[in-house]
């Protein structure tokens, strides 16, 4: 099988356990069709955060190649995984997402059998992302709750009832995954992602004014909500170090929670299901 996958690497540990539970041992990163050094080496830069989560996966080959470039040993490879990255601050631009995915679905639809998409709604409304999955021309899974679209990674990597349950105990909590401590390491960086990361919202017009930030993260938010996957991510120190520097600036208390891949796998799992009806029905 070929799996296609498109998701905001901020959710690159679910990415990994699905992948593993995929079973498949062929990954390709995808890199644009450009001739723009910029454009290219953030997206390898990308890349090269994302493949560290496979650091102690031998059994798995992991190659770099555009679309092209995989059309051209896809028919020698069985089973592989095409995995697009798409940098978290797109949420910002939820327009520009949709626009990101539509055209990555379209892409990938020619050499895949199955999307599955890392995202929630991320900014954009239910009616917007359905219609995106309902036109693509292979079938498309997305992480749901209740065959609702889930809002954000934040509920995809700990469940829409956990997060809701966790705001509601306190309004002002702030989510921090390890890929997301990677990732985010300026106030301006934070603000920008905030509807991903934290439970209130913020006038993205302070967006330039640093001052302006810091006293809106001190005045809002009172907790962050450490994400750990794994006991490496409990002992990985860089993650500790980010987290208590993050909270020690804006006076927040540390809660470590455990996050999960469920949701991703589930939503795989349902799209794979799917599959084999209309394979059953069509026989």
């Amino acid at each position: 099988m070929h799996l296609g996958i498109i998701s905001c690497e901020i959710l690159r540990q679910e990415i990994h356990d699905v992948v593993k539970w995929a079973g498949i041992k062929h990954v390709f990163l995808t890199l644009p069709e450009t001739a723009n050094p910029a454009i290219l080496v953030a997206v390898k830069e990308m890349n090269e955060r994302f493949i560290s989560v496979f650091s102690d996966d031998d059994d798995i080959v992991i190659e770099e190649k555009t679309i092209e470039g995989i059309k051209k040993v896809h028919d020698r490879i069985k089973d592989s995984v095409i995995i697009t990255l798409n940098d978290l601050r797109l949420h910002d631009r939820p327009w520009e997402l949709r626009a990101r995915i539509e055209a990555w679905i379209k892409r990938l639809s020619t050499v895949v059998e199955l999307v599955l998409l890392g995202y929630g709604l991320c900014g954009s409304t239910a009616a917007d992302m359905e219609a995106i999955i309902r036109k693509a021309d292979v079938p498309v899974v997305i992480p749901r709750y209740r065959g609702e679209i889930l809002n954000n990674c934040v509920e995809i990597a700990l469940g829409k009832e956990r997060v809701q349950a966790l705001l509601r105990a306190e309004a002002g909590t702030f989510f921090m995954n390890p890929a997301g401590a990677y990732i985010i390491d300026e106030p301006q960086v934070i603000l920008e992602t905030i509807d991903i990361t934290a439970g209130g919202g913020m006038n993205r017009s302070t967006a330039a004014d640093t001052h302006a930030i810091i006293k809106l993260l001190k005045s809002h938010y009172k907790r962050v909500m450490k994400i750990c996957y794994t006991e490496a991510d409990e002992r990985d120190e860089y993650f500790e170090r980010v987290v208590k520097d993050f909270a020690s600036r804006f006076h927040l208390e540390i809660e470590p929670i455990r996050g999960s891949s469920r949701m991703m796998i589930e939503a795989l799992r349902a799209g794979l299901k799917g599959m084999l009806r209309v394979k059953s029905r069509n026989k």
